[in-house]
């Protein structure tokens, strides 16, 4: 039975190449031919060039920050051919990409998801070329060793597929699964290796509870105008008890909730702020057989009206990558340390308010049990 869990989703903000320290940082450029199933056309050969930042070093307990992911597509005339003929004005839509990675001998695939296709009109003839763009996920590691970065197997698109109207085609929004084109040699999927260096760090260790949970944590927020002040929030979301080597395991239907007191809103409220809204990355912690590694997940949050009294809540949305395990064990995931923020409000005109765009820090009250859910993995 899947475990229904309850925590804080708290106030977030996207880290930035600080928290590399004195890293120096290169960009990976890596030509990639996928294998995409096209309704009509059947398989065809699709072109990528990835492009990645790195850092080439990373420290023991330090946040490591992995630069957006920026792949150009190109779809041959076949393709486009098949656009055309179901009058296909324009195209974008959203994508996943499964990223391989190792660190401590162990190994794991995270489904990126959430990644934006951008918009392209469709030419009358010939190829065509599109952008694809995400977020990466930070991580922080304990242990002294290297983290190993490479491109995954599979890459899946949905594009939706419009007339010069703008209304949906025949086709609607495709589904395009692809994998990495078969070849001889095969293909290097290798990205980057990232050696980290310093002393171990002991990670807080949690007590495993089990069956329903519902959780209630508080964060400790510096706000501006307002200095540190207390953030309780909720995190509702379904993980499963257990999965199986080589298949993909999600978490599903979560729901994050955070309540910003009358402190926060009244500052708010004096610069004139309508709405407010942002970006930012949720810290969760992942404890698979003993090796600890912090990620740092890409969230948004969405516009929410500021109220003319009282406190203000706020839905997050978190982009959880999907797992896929490479051998049996056991993972225990936790709510992180941290949950950081960059928020910009808005005046009810759409301008910016005095504030500007500002960052929020939040550090987990110390004393509470962090702890989310276990899921066992077995063969």
């Amino acid at each position: 039975m899947a475990a229904m869990i309850a925590g804080m989703g708290g106030v977030l903000a996207a880290p930035t190449a600080a928290a590399n320290g004195s890293a120096a940082m290169r960009e990976v450029v890596k030509d990639l031919t996928y294998r995409c199933a096209f309704p009509l056309v059947g398989q065809q050969d699709v072109t990528g060039k990835v492009k990645i930042t790195f850092p080439d070093s990373g420290t023991t307990g330090e946040r490591v920050v992995i630069g957006d992911l920026h792949i150009d597509v190109t779809l041959n005339e076949n393709i486009v051919g098949a656009l055309r003929a179901f009058q296909t004005a324009y195209a974008e839509g959203t994508a996943t990409a499964d990223v391989d990675a190792s660190y401590d001998s162990k190994e794991l695939t995270l489904g990126i998801p959430d990644l934006h296709i951008a918009r392209r009109d469709i030419p009358p003839s010939g190829t065509l070329t599109t952008t694809i763009t995400g977020v990466m996920p930070s991580l922080i590691v304990y242990k002294a060793g290297a983290i190993s970065v490479s491109a995954g197997q599979q890459f899946n698109a949905k594009v939706d597929t419009r007339k010069a109207d703008g209304t949906p085609t025949a086709l609607g929004v495709l589904d395009v699964p692809c994998t990495v084109k078969a070849t001889t040699p095969p293909q290097d999927l290798h990205l980057a290796t990232i050696p980290i260096s310093g002393p171990n760090v002991t990670p807080a260790r949690l007590v495993p509870t089990s069956g329903q949970v519902d959780k209630d944590l508080t964060y400790s927020c510096d706000f501006p105008r307002v200095g540190p002040t207390n953030v309780s929030g909720n995190i509702k979301a379904t993980i499963p008890d257990s999965g199986t080597v080589g298949q993909r395991l999600a978490v599903t239907d979560l729901l994050v909730s955070a309540e910003f007191n009358n402190d926060v809103t009244s500052t708010l409220r004096q610069a004139e702020a309508a709405t407010v809204g942002g970006s930012g990355v949720a810290d969760v912690d992942a404890d698979l057989d003993g090796t600890v590694i912090t990620f740092g997940i890409p969230s948004k949050i969405p516009p929410v009206a500021v109220p003319e009294t009282g406190s203000l809540g706020a839905q997050i949305s978190p982009e959880i990558p999907t797992l896929i395990f490479r051998a049996p064990g056991t993972l225990q995931v936790s709510a992180g340390e941290l949950l950081n923020g960059t928020f910009t409000p808005h005046k009810a005109d759409g301008s910016e308010t005095e504030l500007g765009t500002f960052d929020v820090l939040c550090t987990v009250v110390p004393g509470q049990d962090r702890f989310l859910g276990s899921i066992t993995i077995t063969n």
